[in-house]
């Protein structure tokens, strides 16, 4: 997005000085046909060197009397894959001041200008996909000209953006308002054909040369500008109509809180207004400038690149054995849904339990849920057909003989666990994995029965397996480097959003959960209602509350490794008082939504009655509730929802930092991840880490939980029925952090001031973490 243009030049020069071989290239056909060629490996993105590129080399062709029509088209299997997503870093570092006379994209809005101005015929030969910024530079040219295999999408909307090189002023002209509303709002891709049925695409080639008919189709047609076209009186007829505001209620619903749906809804009716296209790309700017220097933005786009960072492990960089066969063992949920996981994959499983019946349970559920698929027309009889083949029931340990790696997704009982591992070991090959899921089990003290513990990894899925995203790979203290690379490849092999974690308690996810689930329990007791609490973590973004999470999950979980412990005031990093109201619970069987209770026609007991889809707080909690604060001598107040928020998310937070403090994670975007894909944490806000650096700020964090500990520290000396917690004692890392931030220091593009303070903190490798000295 760069050229003399921006006012923010010399901030970005750094990047064209890494970009010199980014370009555009040009040729003259026989026919008299100039191409240019977006060529930017590897998805032809809009680099502020290809732009500066294309506006010097286009012209060539304008001015060139041998020229009679042009053709733009990209190098490779994709048109253009849209913004080079690295450079808006650049952007947001200049600072919004430095975009007062101009637009951030203007170098952009000038190539596309000078496609739509040519004089001569100008056609856009999608060979393949064209995405955003890529999607505007067809938009530009006269006339569409696409592969069979092509596809068009605006997915900026991901990234708390609108598409700024003037899509939202050209789509309209083209295309149905409901077709472009749903492009631009939702993100979604339109392949070719449908692309042509919706006036975006003008044809689609029918040989193997979309240039070769691109060119022809130029010569054909005389230029026809999009900016010169008037919007539809469709369009306009269905924006008077109120369909914007329609499609902006859909969108807020799908989204909540995110403000980038608004402001394309203001672009559009501007586009559909009686202004003119100018005046439509001044509201266009205006939006888009708002939008990439919100923090929105800038937490969408931190995750984006989260993603990619973590596959990219520290001190992992051993070639990955491969994957062609895996076993599973247990056929509960868990097992049975790993399995699916990679029978969709196309890869073979041996799936094994003990007993017959649990196998065959694990393998109803599995064809249960293709075949639901397959009856509402998601999947072919032949696909479902292939997939259970991929799915070899058995209760025979022989069955792993030939597999590459095997998951145990057993109970979790450390005895169960080594004896498993043991019968593994017997009938596996010697340079075969095995992986435990467990959830938070002490993974070197499993592996020590084996033979050779450097085969051995964690890899937490979450439950649905089938569904959740998130796969925490668990890195132990004799794990081998190809161990290690191996289980990363096989997240990426099925889909996973992987992250590699140290082998502490809780690991990352429950480790942080542990607290926020705690300090709910201690508010309600102090007296916040069930429903506040839960009203404001969704507010603030949740997918759901912290009360609802514990009827999900299971109230019974932590009270049956309290009672196999024989302590059942054990406190560990993955669960924490107070117990009252669970241990009662739980001594009635009310696990929340898995135990139905017939007696009220309850479909699932717990803190709430779950009936259907809806549920309400069980008037025997509340009652039980208020007989528990008389019994602690615990008076009742009022609480606000800021005081639940920091103390929920704040005591989360802060677990984070004490996690990266110790080495067990490698870096702060490793632990959003978790967040976001595993726990529900609202991507507007880029994941609790993000959330602490650019929403709150380090100081204020820092300062509200030295209040809240000496609260806590207060309550648990003086009143005998409360257990000690350490989570609101502030992390040296967080120390450091809001020093660091107090002096106004800031961290470069595309880093975080907690990883520049983790950095020089590593280096005296003092964590007992894996990442510590990394």
């Amino acid at each position: 997005f760069g050229s003399s243009h921006l006012a923010s030049s010399a901030v970005l020069q750094s990047c064209a000085n890494r970009a010199q071989t980014m370009s555009t290239s040009i040729t003259v056909r026989p026919d008299g046909v100039g191409v240019i060629t977006l060529d930017n490996a590897p998805v032809n993105s809009l680099s502020q060197k290809l732009v500066s590129s294309f506006k010097q080399e286009f012209p060539k062709l304008v001015n060139d009397s041998n020229v009679k029509a042009i053709v733009v088209t990209g190098k490779g299997p994709l048109f253009c894959g849209g913004a080079e997503i690295s450079e808006f870093g650049m952007l947001a570092a200049a600072g919004k001041d430095a975009f007062k006379d101009t637009s951030p994209v203007q170098a952009l809005s000038d190539m596309i200008d000078m496609i739509d101005a040519s004089p001569k015929t100008t056609v856009a030969a999608l060979n393949g996909q064209a995405l955003g910024g890529g999607a505007e530079v067809g938009l530009a040219c006269h006339y569409r000209f696409s592969s069979p295999k092509a596809a068009v999408a605006f997915p900026e909307v991901n990234l708390g953006l609108l598409p700024g090189g003037q899509g939202t002023q050209r789509l309209p002209r083209v295309a149905p308002l409901p077709t472009a509303m749903t492009m631009i709002l939702q993100g979604k891709t339109l392949p070719a054909k449908d692309a042509m049925k919706n006036g975006i695409i003008d044809a689609i080639a029918k040989g193997d040369s979309v240039v070769d008919e691109a060119a022809a189709f130029a010569l054909s047609k005389p230029p026809n500008p999009i900016s010169k076209r008037q919007v539809p009186h469709a369009n306009r007829f269905m924006a008077a109509g109120g369909a914007l505001e329609q499609g902006l209620l859909m969108a807020s619903n799908m989204a909540p809180g995110m403000i980038a749906p608004e402001a394309i809804i203001n672009c559009l009716k501007a586009a559909c207004s009686k202004m003119s296209f100018k005046e439509g790309l001044k509201v266009e700017a205006s939006e888009f400038t708002r939008l990439v220097f919100s923090v929105q933005s800038a937490a969408l786009r931190h995750l984006f690149f989260a993603e990619r960072a973590a596959g990219k492990v520290p001190g992992v960089n051993a070639k990955p054995a491969p994957i062609k066969k895996v076993g599973i063992l247990g056929a509960g949920l868990m097992g049975g849904g790993i399995a699916m996981c990679f029978a969709q994959k196309g890869v073979p499983v041996i799936l094994k339990d003990a007993k017959q019946e649990w196998l065959d349970g694990g393998m109803k559920k599995i064809t249960s849920l293709w075949g639901s698929q397959a009856k509402k027309g998601r999947m072919t009889k032949e696909k479902y057909e292939q997939l259970v083949s991929l799915i070899k029931p058995t209760l025979n340990y022989e069955d792993f003989a030939d597999c590459d790696l095997v998951i145990e997704a057993v109970p979790e009982i450390m005895d169960l666990k080594k004896q498993v591992f043991l019968d593994m070991e017997k009938h596996m090959r010697p340079d075969a994995l095995i992986c435990t899921n467990t959830s938070g089990l002490n993974i070197d003290d499993i592996s020590a029965v084996l033979k050779d513990p450097t085969r051995v990894m964690g890899c937490h899925f979450f439950s649905p397996a089938n569904v959740m995203q998130l796969l925490e790979n668990i890195r132990t203290t004799h794990s081998s480097e190809q161990t290690l690379s191996t289980g990363m490849a096989m997240g990426k092999l099925i889909n996973k959003k992987t992250v590699m974690v140290g082998n502490c308690d809780g690991f990352v996810g429950n480790r942080m959960v542990a607290p926020y689930g705690a300090e709910a329990k201690q508010l309600w007791e102090e007296g916040a209602t069930i429903e506040q609490i839960e009203k404001a973590a969704t507010t603030f973004g949740m997918a759901m509350g912290p009360m609802s999470l514990g009827d999900l999950v299971g109230q019974e979980l932590f009270w049956k490794q309290r009672k196999a412990a024989g302590d059942m005031m054990k406190q560990t990093k993955t669960y924490y008082g107070p117990y009252e109201i669970t241990d009662w619970l739980c001594d009635q069987g009310r696990f929340g939504l898995k135990t139905p209770d017939p007696k009220i026609k309850a479909d699932g007991r717990g803190l709430f009655i779950h009936k259907g889809r809806s549920k309400e707080v069980d008037p025997e909690v509340v009652a039980k509730m208020e007989e528990v604060r008389k019994t602690k001598g615990m008076t009742p107040r009022s609480i606000t929802d800021e005081e639940i928020i920091e103390r929920l998310f704040f005591s989360l937070i802060n677990e984070g930092f004490k996690i990266l403090e110790e080495g067990f994670v490698a870096k702060s975007s490793d632990v959003d991840i978790v967040y976001i894909f595993g726990y529900g944490f609202p991507p507007a806000k880029g994941g609790p880490m993000f959330y602490a650096e650019n929403y709150v700020g380090f100081p204020k964090i820092l300062e509200r939980l030295k209040v809240y500990n000496a609260q806590a520290k207060e309550r648990y000396t003086k009143n005998k029925h409360y257990l000690p917690v350490d989570y609101f004692e502030p992390s040296k890392l967080l120390e450091a952090c809001a020093a660091k931030q107090a002096s106004k220091a800031k961290a470069p593009p595309g880093s975080t001031l907690i990883d520049l303070v983790l950095k020089e903190a590593r280096g005296k490798g003092s964590g007992p973490g894996p990442f510590s000295k990394l």
